[in-house]
């Protein structure tokens, strides 16, 4: 039973991951990743906090309508995706300035590789407190869920994925 149990949080949160993932990388990049821009034409916009945290609640919504996710459920969990990406969103400065590091290195006369290490190192503590942050959410939000409704979220990502 408790194996059960687990394998329903964890699945619970992988679904919760493939829905946030998208959104807080593009957030983090500052690209909108999602979409084409509209008017046909190809390429990326800029996603806002509030742009992400709204595909967040479509997905949210998406992802809790068939498990009887009450209203309260529904809403703390958008609280808590909401939260993460506010705090993903501020990884975005660091993100950019370790690309622009990057680049800069590697446009120069000569490419100083502990230099590029040092950028490297800063770019992977983004990562990891991103990775951290997701992770957390994702814990808040197995809170929030019945070990029943992680498990009806798991089949369900399991007949999603099948197609």
């Amino acid at each position: 039973m408790k194996r059960k149990v687990l394998f329903a949080l964890l699945g619970g949160g992988a679904l919760a991951f493939v829905l946030a993932a998208r959104p807080i990388a593009a957030a983090i990049q500052g690209v909108g990743g999602l979409h084409r821009a509209w008017g046909g034409h190809r390429g990326f916009h800029a996603m806002s906090p509030e742009a992400a945290k709204e595909h967040l609640q479509v997905a949210t919504k998406w992802a809790l309508r068939d498990i009887d996710a009450s209203e309260e459920q529904q809403d703390r969990v958008n609280a808590i995706a909401g939260g993460a990406v506010d705090d993903l969103f501020r990884l975005r400065e660091r993100h950019s300035a370790n690309k622009q590091a990057f680049h800069a290195q590697l446009a120069g006369a000569t490419v100083d590789r502990g230099a590029l290490e040092e950028v490297r190192q800063a770019e992977m503590a983004v990562a990891d407190e991103a990775s951290k942050r997701l992770v957390r959410a994702l814990a808040d939000v197995g809170d929030v869920l019945t070990p029943e409704q992680r498990q009806a979220l798991m089949e369900r990502f399991h007949r999603q994925h099948e197609r």
